[in-house]
């Protein structure tokens, strides 16, 4: 497997580069890895660097890599990127419950900032409240420092007490307390199913 780059850049990789050289008649024709001046490649052309000129061709170096562990590499970044995402609230909550396997497990003793998403107990908690962990403060343990992101799966989620604005739950949310199913009645929800803002479902659960 060969990487392309150009100034430090990747632009990608190939398996099988396609070597090319200029003729004495000036068309680019087909040759052999030591004849080639240049590869073709994505329906560009490309110059290699330290080859006879390639006129108003780029410069691009090849380099031979390990093909797993590129698309290895590859894949870490991407899963970076969807948690930088989520943490900034670009990717909803229920897309990310979906992907749990690439948020980091919650650990301590570490200083967390408010919006950070872990994972704990197979659930995804957003972090409320900048602290440092301590062993006693686990999400799901400590609801003003933690708030669990809901599972899609999950019809009906235990319900969990809102400590401001920012955990409240939304007009229609669903929720499971007491051995009833709720929906809420109100945005901006962060009263107890059975005083405030909530409807008691049916019993089918609809």
């Amino acid at each position: 497997m060969y990487k392309i780059t150009r100034d430090g850049a990747s632009l990608g990789m190939t398996e099988a580069p396609t070597y090319i050289k200029q003729a004495p008649n000036g068309c680019l024709v087909l040759c052999p890895e030591p004849e080639a001046e240049g590869i073709a490649w994505e329906g560009g052309v490309y110059h290699l660097l330290g080859r006879e000129e390639l006129s108003g061709a780029p410069t691009v170096m090849l380099v031979e890599v390990d093909g797993g562990s590129e698309v290895q590499k590859a894949g870490e970044t991407g899963s970076i990127m969807f948690v930088t995402l989520a943490e900034g609230g670009q990717i909803d909550e229920a897309t990310a419950a979906e992907h749990t396997e690439l948020f980091a497990p919650w650990a301590y003793p570490i200083s967390y900032t408010a919006g950070q998403i872990r994972q704990y107990e197979g659930k995804l908690y957003k972090c409320l409240t900048a602290h440092t962990s301590q062993a006693d403060w686990a999400p799901g343990e400590t609801p003003a420092l933690w708030a669990q992101i809901a599972d899609p799966a999950e019809k009906w989620p235990a319900w969990s007490q809102p400590i401001g604005a920012q955990d409240a739950y939304p007009l229609g949310a669903k929720v499971s307390h007491e051995g009833n199913h709720w929906v809420s009645s109100t945005d901006n929800n962060v009263w107890e199913p059975g005083v405030y803002g909530w409807e008691e479902a049916a019993e089918d659960g609809a």
